[in-house]
């Protein structure tokens, strides 16, 4: 029996000696895997975040490739103390691991995100269908790796067994090391908000850098209002630069150049526009073009008109904020010589209009001004005024901008025909679905007095203006009221139908009869078409939109609706919802719930990942 322990304790004690040789070998082999990562990901603009970089890749991927060790191999040993059983089960691990780490190296190339459940299982079933091609390499590569592996394996055991002075210690101390400096500076640059190292910790896959606020400002080290403020000026700072367009415009600028008036009557819901609600704009859109089938960008007033003006996903906002980018349309009609006349309800004194859309005009005032029902009503009458003054020298463009159906707003004395209907609102109290029907009559209240305005609008550009005028007239986002029974109120809070579904009505002097189109339109969709059709730009879309032309016909499309976090793709009876962190969700348009036993596309998900990333600067 004595014998007997000695060969068990002899046989584990050269196999765990043989596994750390095995691991060493295998963490080279994940370091020349994960490389690809360095690549992805860009590397930082300082010196100490490059090195950073290179020491938390090689602290992680070590830390990883031993922790799988610890968690596997390691207690098989103690179970399995037979060379060639260990030998087999270490190569098929270690196969497995490299597999799945390549694989979420695709996966990041692909979506910028890593491997979860989700997105596994979109993968399981790419590999199932025919068009699994792309996937084709995993059945070169497992199988050649594996007989690699069992090689490795058998040439580290007869060389450790030859070796008399140890190695170990020398070989681990640096990616101990590294282990340890990859936490412990993050610790250091969260405290500091010094993003060149804090806006690495989503690189590699099943990373978590250690952080210590709490504790170094409990210890009196850390200045909980510096951190504030800190925070605060890197939340304000550009991610990364915007490459918009990605080519100069080519444009061979039509004969006689159209006034433009673009109208947003902001939180009109798509069917409101009809002949009792709204009975001016109703009458319009009879006389010209109606599209019935038109989503919103987003769901609420700044990424729905940020992606009004530039067609591009709103998660570049912030970039083109910061860098004071206006929109290509913006900035053609400026080389046209276009008048600017800017009417918004609540003024221009936003970072939207004077850091961004409106940035690059010459003598507009960003002023304040009132909002809601009266601050509609006097842009409507300052618009008047304005169009009085002009000339049929030079073509005029023109904002006009009502959000008083934002906050369901009415002039005081003013109920409105649809009753019973909310008199006092009170926005800090949450909505019941027993005041649905009061709620709701309010808002369509709100909805006849905005389309009076309409009225009168429509009407001074007939009477005043002697040029063509090119009128569009639509909004920024929808507005719930719980009607998919899932207490979800207002704006902002859902992409459902209702949220995105927006009125869309175009006159097109000269150019188009009346018509009723019902295809899939997008917000994005619009600035394309007037470039193109009204300013003569000869550009591809591609090069400075996400959009396409209203009116072509693609009952089969995918539209896009975004914030900074989330993404919805809408492609006919489904809606797909995902975000940054790459979590996945398959819905039905018809009552916003979820599909059961359905997935996403994983095709879809790659033509929308290309628009998401195709305007990213270096």
């Amino acid at each position: 029996m004595l014998d007997t322990g000695n060969l068990y304790r002899d046989n584990v004690s050269r196999l765990i000696g043989w596994g750390h040789w095995m691991v060493l070998f295998n963490i080279l082999l994940a370091l020349a895997v994960s490389s690809r990562y360095l690549l992805l990901a860009g590397w930082p603009d300082t010196l100490l975040g490059s090195g950073y970089m290179l020491v938390s890749w090689i602290g992680h991927f070590a830390f990883l490739s031993f922790f799988t060790y610890l968690l596997t191999l390691f207690p098989l040993t103690f179970l399995f103390p037979k060379v060639r059983a260990v030998q087999l089960l270490g190569a098929a691990i270690a196969t497995g691991a490299l597999t799945l780490l390549l694989v979420d190296t695709q996966v990041f190339s692909l979506f910028r995100f890593h491997l979860n459940p989700t997105v596994w299982q979109l993968l399981l079933e790419q590999a199932q269908a025919e068009e699994a091609s792309g996937w084709g390499w995993l059945f070169v590569w497992v199988p050649v790796l594996f007989l690699f592996e069992l090689w490795l394996a058998g040439w580290l055991w007869r060389w450790s067994q030859r070796r008399r002075r140890s190695l170990a210690l020398p070989l681990a101390l640096p990616l101990l090391v590294s282990f340890f400096l990859t936490h412990s500076v993050h610790i250091w640059a969260d405290a500091l908000v010094y993003t060149p190292i804090t806006n690495q910790k989503a690189n590699f896959p099943l990373s978590y850098p250690m952080t210590a606020k709490s504790f170094l400002i409990k210890q009196g080290w850390l200045d909980e209002d510096q951190y504030r403020q800190l925070s605060q000026q890197v939340a304000e700072q550009p991610r990364r630069r915007l490459n918009y367009p990605l080519r100069p415009l080519s444009v061979q600028a039509p004969d006689t150049s159209p006034n433009i008036l673009l109208v947003v009557a902001d939180g009109l819901r798509a069917d409101q526009l009809d002949a009792i609600t709204m009975p001016n704009l109703n009458r319009f859109a009879h006389r010209h073009l109606r599209f019935d089938n038109h989503l919103s960008a987003g769901n609420q007033p700044r990424s729905s008109l940020f992606s009004l003006f530039y067609s591009l996903p709103s998660h570049y906002q912030r970039d083109t904020e910061q860098e004071g980018i206006a929109p290509v349309l913006i900035d053609e009609l400026q080389r046209q010589d276009y008048r600017f006349g800017l009417f918004a309800s609540g003024g221009l004194d936003k970072t939207l209009y004077r850091n961004a859309i409106f940035s690059t005009l010459r003598n507009q005032s960003f002023d304040t001004a009132a909002a809601g029902a009266e601050g509609d009503r006097q842009a409507v009458n300052d618009f008047g005024h304005w169009l009085e003054q002009q000339d049929n020298e030079r073509p005029w463009f023109s904002f006009v901008y009502l959000d008083a159906l934002n906050s369901l707003d009415l002039p005081a004395g003013i109920k409105g025909p649809f009753q019973p209907s909310l008199q006092q609102l009170n926005p800090a109290q949450a909505y019941r679905d027993e005041q649905r029907e009061a709620l709701f009559n309010r808002y369509r209240n709100s909805v006849f007095y905005t389309d009076r305005l309409l009225g009168q609008l429509l009407s001074k550009v007939r009477q005043v203006d002697e040029r063509d005028t090119l009128i569009i007239v639509t909004s920024g986002h929808g507005m719930e009221f719980n009607d998919n029974d899932n207490n979800t109120w207002g704006f902002g809070n859902a992409y459902s139908p209702y949220q995105l579904q927006v009125p869309l009505v175009v006159d097109w002097p000269g150019e188009r009869q009346p018509a009723r189109y019902d295809h899939p339109t997008s917000q994005l969709d619009l600035v394309p078409t007037l470039l193109r059709q009204a300013l003569g730009v000869q550009s591809p879309l591609r090069s400075y939109s996400t959009g396409q032309s209203l009116f072509k016909a693609d009952a089969n499309r995918w539209r896009l609706a975004s914030d900074e976090e989330e993404y919805v793709i809408y492609q006919q009876d489904d809606i797909t919802l995902f975000n940054r962190q790459g979590d996945v969700q398959l819905l039905r348009a018809r009552d916003y719930k979820t599909e059961p036993n359905a997935n996403p596309e994983l095709s879809l998900l790659l033509q929308v990942m290309d628009d998401l990333n195709r305007f990213q600067g270096e």
